[in-house]
């Protein structure tokens, strides 16, 4: 049997983690100037790209037609053609960004999680080994990314189809109150859906660079769900920690687009922002290296307790 000091310990990985997570940052600053050096690499590619995105003005349609004493009115928006122009010349630089970042921040975060690693285990590494490293990796991050960045999204969306429910009751009923209550009870199950994911997500890129197989990356799925409570509340830390980090970047980012316009206004703002993503991506990279260590040894832990307890007399 499993004493309840035990699982008070188990229950307070996800704390630990993040703990681990701070320490880590903080100690070791070149992990997350590495993140860093990428994220203004990739400043002006974004400005170039992406800076000048197109802007949509809606025409407002009306048309009236009168049928006796009825009078029908229909109202509605279009696009204006040149609009829809500029944002088909807009997709493909968009798309061509998002492959290009998506890439090398791939291999940046290889490099962050093995270096993290190699920490952990009491090991060195260099820099340029780490990159070196990253690079030789990167197209097999870059497809667990994309496949459970898919899958995420799926689970993600499942609970507003359960908005259909109290939308139909209350059609039926004619009662707002059914509708209301129903959408906000879809949105809290939409809520701890994506605390719950963003702990399991965590995991998936630390679990291939330790084992070196993407297959590897699936059984985030197994140790999130043995381990519900603790990814709840790591999924929970990681979303307050980027929020708090989005708060502090939010005034930079005003300040800059007040003292500068048009191009410099993007590209000022990118660099300024640059700092702070960096630490973002540090949190949740070096934050679900951490959290799988934590869980593992929790796990090794019980397995353990439960041994003695069997050749107990």
């Amino acid at each position: 049997m499993i004493t309840p000091e035990f699982r008070v310990v188990k229950h307070m990985g996800a704390i630990d983690a993040f703990s681990n997570t701070i320490t880590m940052i903080t100690s070791h600053k070149n992990l997350v100037l590495l993140i860093m050096v990428f994220a203004l690499i990739l400043a002006p590619i974004s400005t170039y790209l992406i800076g000048n995105a197109p802007e949509l003005n809606f025409n407002q349609t009306q048309t009236i037609q009168k049928q006796g004493n009825v009078i029908f009115e229909e109202h509605g928006s279009t696009f204006p053609e040149k609009d829809i122009e500029a944002l088909r010349s807009y997709l493909p630089k968009l798309l061509l960004y998002a492959l290009i970042a998506s890439l090398l921040m791939a291999a940046v975060q290889y490099a962050v999680i093995k270096g993290s690693y190699m920490v952990a285990n009491g090991e060195e590494y260099s820099l340029g080994g780490l990159i070196s490293e990253g690079f030789r990796h990167l197209l097999q991050v870059f497809v667990i990314n994309l496949i459970f960045g898919a899958i995420a999204l799926i689970i993600i969306l499942l609970p507003l189809m359960l908005i259909l429910i109290p939308v139909g009751a209350g059609a039926l009923s004619g009662t707002a109150g059914i509708i209301v209550a129903g959408i906000f009870f879809v949105l809290v199950i939409e809520f701890f859906v994506v605390i719950f994911m963003m702990g399991l997500l965590s995991m998936t890129v630390p679990l291939y660079v330790i084992k070196g197989n993407i297959g590897a990356a699936f059984e985030a799925f197994s140790l999130a769900f043995r381990n519900i409570l603790s990814t709840f509340g790591f999924g929970a830390l990681l979303l307050i920690g980027v929020l708090v980090i989005s708060m502090i970047m939010a005034p930079f980012s005003m300040m800059a687009a007040m003292i500068s316009s048009g191009w410099s206004k993007m590209l000022v703002s990118a660099l300024i922002e640059a700092p702070f993503q960096a630490l973002i991506y540090a949190i949740m990279w070096i934050g679900g290296l951490e959290f799988y260590l934590e869980l593992e040894k929790k796990d090794k832990g019980e397995d353990v307790d439960l041994l003695l307890e069997e050749f107990k007399f």
